[in-house]
């Protein structure tokens, strides 16, 4: 991001906008995770980072107007080759990267009208049907997997209170439920003194127009356009979908990463512009020193004050799940059972199975619970036929049984066991039961 924001914004502009991506509590919570996650907001970064590569190619190499010459550079061929690649990259990883790339179609289609028309746009289509040929070989498994989800619906309603609890997530790491009222005032006084110092920021580059001034302005106006549009664009989706879905939506936190770094971007380089550019006013307030350090740095401060204290608090909250509310306490939970001979550990889902493989990976009395195949389409597919699986409790031969779950479920019927005790363990249940026979012995 930093190599994107220099030759966009300028090196000092993107040195003092680094901070608020180094501190963005949206981008830690997933940049640890062993999912797509970690890697999408990185492709989106490195994709839009080639675009740009490969538009200024096009202004270095003397063909700054598409009508003139059809033959793009070579420079330029390659930044495009670039940006093609990691376009089929990005959707490999993860679906919902096709919110950046379509803002980039926007964003180039916008910039055709301004250069070249139909032949702009036409030479700006040619990567993406080179990434296209690209993700041909995974467009019907990308099909089967969209049209046949096997994953737990989990997804929220994008209304106006998850738009709000974005804003929070993103600036503290808590949604609008969980939110202090202290934290609340200090959202609203960093929202107003942003905006207010953005419009003195838009007076005075208003009335100093040169080059550098509408070089900033397109800056800020590009970043805020990739941070934006990809949201605008999921809202819109979701509008469509969710009324045949009801009672679940189409949004998760998570679906917000490929376009996060953007947002932190446009913050970070709002409250950058406000001190690189501030003009002391003529009032007998502002001669003072520290009048004017307040007024320069407060929105910067503020700010990344509120970043900081967000990511923070991710010490305090874990590896919280905003979709059920719960931070994950499974290792908490594998630290009160033991696997032996005489006891099968017993994973009340696929969704459980998966979630504490890692804690029971040396337990080979470690089983899940369903009676039925598993789906071999979806997130659960790799357990289809597993010797894991598990349909019966009266399968098992041990003389005590652990069932493990996180999501809920229904009590198992059996005849062989009894159920003795139930333990709680943060946002995990253990079930404990006992063999009929050993009672009876």
């Amino acid at each position: 991001m930093m190599a994107l924001l220099r030759r966009l914004a300028g090196a000092k502009a993107a040195l003092m906008t680094m901070p608020f991506l180094v501190a963005a509590p949206m981008l830690l919570r997933y940049g640890y995770e062993i999912r797509m996650y970690s890697l999408v907001p990185f492709l989106s970064v490195l994709g839009t980072y080639t675009l740009v590569r490969a538009i200024e190619a096009e202004h270095t190499s003397g063909n700054p107007d598409p009508r003139i010459h059809g033959i793009m550079p070579v420079k330029g061929r390659r930044w495009w080759a670039a940006y093609a690649t990691v376009v089929a990259l990005g959707m490999y990883t993860q679906y919902m990267m096709a919110l950046v790339w379509t803002t980039h179609l926007a964003w180039l289609y916008m910039r055709a009208r301004r250069v070249g028309g139909f032949t702009a746009l036409r030479r700006y289509l040619t990567p993406y049907v080179l990434s296209v040929a690209l993700y041909l070989p995974w467009l019907p498994s990308a099909v089967d997997q969209v049209t046949h989800n096997a994953l737990p619906a989990l997804k929220e309603t994008m209304n106006l209170n998850e738009l709000g609890s974005i804003f929070s997530v993103f600036v503290t790491g808590l949604n609008g439920s969980r939110l202090p009222s202290c934290v609340t005032v200090m959202l609203i006084a960093m929202l107003a003194l942003i905006i207010t110092r953005a419009i003195r920021l838009h007076d005075a580059w208003r009335l100093r127009q040169n080059d550098e001034t509408r070089a900033a302005r397109n800056t800020l106006g590009a970043i805020a356009f990739f941070a934006f549009t990809p949201m605008v664009i999921l809202l819109l989706i979701s509008a469509i979908r969710e009324p045949f879905t009801h009672p679940y939506g189409f949004f998760t936190m998570r679906y917000t990463t490929p376009f996060a770094p953007y947002c932190y971007a446009f913050i970070g380089l709002t409250c950058s512009y406000t001190v690189i550019e501030y003009v002391p006013g003529g009032t007998q307030v502002e001669r003072r020193a520290y009048a004017r350090f307040i007024r320069r740095w407060s929105a910067w401060l503020l700010t990344m004050a509120l970043l900081a204290g967000g990511s923070i608090g991710y010490a305090f909250q874990g590896n919280y799940i905003y979709e059920q509310a719960t931070t994950p306490s499974t290792a908490q939970a594998a630290e009160q059972v033991a696997c032996d001979a005489d006891q099968t550990i017993v994973a009340a889902s696929e969704f459980d199975y998966i979630e504490s493989y890692y804690y029971f990976r040396s337990c080979s009395r470690y089983r899940f619970l369903k009676r039925g195949n598993v789906d071999t389409r979806g997130g659960y597919a790799p357990l289809h036929g597993s010797h894991a699986q598990l349909r019966n409790l009266d399968d098992l031969d041990t003389k005590r049984v652990v069932i493990v779950n996180r999501m809920g479920f229904s009590q198992p019927e059996t005849s062989r066991y009894r159920k003795i005790r139930t333990l709680h363990v943060g946002s995990s249940t253990m079930v404990f039961y006992e063999s009929n026979r050993s009672t009876a012995g």
